[in-house]
């Protein structure tokens, strides 16, 4: 097993997601500094352990893509391991 270093920001949003019966990382519950929430966020994605997928809820977009539509964010298994 490969163990990932993660910061404390990280492993808060991560651990809520993984908690979550569908893996979801919105809406972020936790308390960060402004704009935190989307840095900590990028760099989940770029490490794998979170991935885009269709928004269903609309209280749960992380973004608008013009092609897509709207936007979350879920737990990828990777996160899981």
């Amino acid at each position: 097993m490969i163990q990932i270093q993660l910061s404390d920001a990280q492993a808060v949003i991560l651990s809520t997601a993984r908690a979550r019966e569908d893996g979801a990382v919105c809406p972020v519950t936790a308390s960060f500094k402004r704009g935190a929430v989307g840095n900590v966020c990028k760099s989940l994605l770029k490490r794998g352990l979170i991935e885009e997928v269709a928004a269903t809820d609309l209280t749960t977009v992380w973004r608008h893509d013009e092609e897509r539509g709207p936007i979350t964010l879920r737990a990828t298994p990777l996160a899981y391991s």
